[in-house]
């Protein structure tokens, strides 16, 4: 009789490492040639939003601009704007005496709001015109856009304005602790239902990709708050910090773990996991990442 041997497959480090390797520059070669240094477009552009408080009559406001140009808004540029003749020649011969500029765009804001849509100025001063009386308000202090949607309060009282900054930063905490349980319930879960680990494994389980996952959604949150971020970056840029992770997950699976059988598998696949969570939440809930 004849014995017949099955050639089965063993776990050889030095192979997994060297299919890792690869896999890690090919996927870098291909991040750094859609990557374009001079700016990446996410689709997401610069606003600023203003609520009025103490307007009650015909009102029309622009933001004057510490530079002459902001985007494709310029001083030397007029735009055709639905609005009375007198209101246009108002804001065309306004001189401000600290030398802001007039960027050719106005709106009515008698309801209390004022909306530049795209890449408004960085520094600025607020001028408000009231045509029925031909009088205005010009805000005291230069104004700086400090995020990807600036928001605004200014009330105006007497002859004067107050502004205030109002992001609302409760939705932006509650929007990175969303992405942050759902993506580290997904390699949690991964781990514990494919690879059955002991429940004294459960501790080191949870704790490193929770502390994985507060490290980037925190990142992607600052990030967000100057820039917005959509699924551009993510797929350029989140799987390099998910895969070297992955490869420490792997060493402290191995090294500290009771029970978790190829470590380094585990860690793999559970962090393939944790990005594919991700990728699926910006596609799909991109409001989780990027307020505007």
């Amino acid at each position: 009789m004849y014995k017949v041997y099955l050639a089965l497959p063993i776990y050889n480090p030095c192979l997994f490492y060297g299919i890792m390797g690869c896999m890690f520059k090919k996927l870098l070669l291909i991040s750094l040639l859609l990557f374009n240094p001079l700016k990446i477009n996410n689709g997401y552009d610069q606003n600023t939003r203003i609520t009025f408080n103490g307007i009650n009559e015909t009102c029309y406001g622009t933001l004057l601009s510490k530079t002459s140009v902001s985007g494709s808004w310029s001083s030397e540029i007029a735009f055709d704007l639905n609005a009375p003749d007198n209101v246009k020649e108002f804001f065309k011969d306004f001189k401000d005496e600290d030398n802001y500029f007039y960027l050719n765009y106005f709106q009515d804001v008698s309801g209390g709001y004022l909306y530049w849509p795209f890449y408004p100025p960085q520094d600025f001063k607020i001028l408000l015109y009231y045509p029925d009386s031909d009088t205005f308000i010009l805000s005291e202090g230069p104004i700086s856009r400090y995020a990807l949607s600036s928001t605004y309060t200014v009330t105006v009282e007497n002859g004067s304005m107050t502004v205030e900054r109002n992001y609302d930063y409760l939705h932006m905490f509650t929007n990175t602790l969303i992405r942050l349980l759902i993506c580290t319930l997904v390699p949690c879960l991964i781990t514990l239902l494919f690879y059955r680990p002991l429940k004294k494994d459960y501790p080191l389980i949870i704790s490193n990709n929770l502390i994985f996952q507060i490290v980037i959604h925190l990142l992607i949150s600052l990030y967000s708050y100057k820039n917005g971020f959509s699924i551009v970056e993510y797929f350029m840029f989140l799987w390099i910090p998910h895969l070297l992770f992955a490869f420490y997950q792997g060493h402290l699976y191995k090294n500290r773990s009771y029970s978790i059988g190829s470590a380094y598998f585990a860690a793999l696949s559970s962090q393939a996991g944790a990005y594919a969570a991700g990728l699926l939440l910006v596609d799909l809930l991109p409001g989780l990442f990027t307020l505007i």
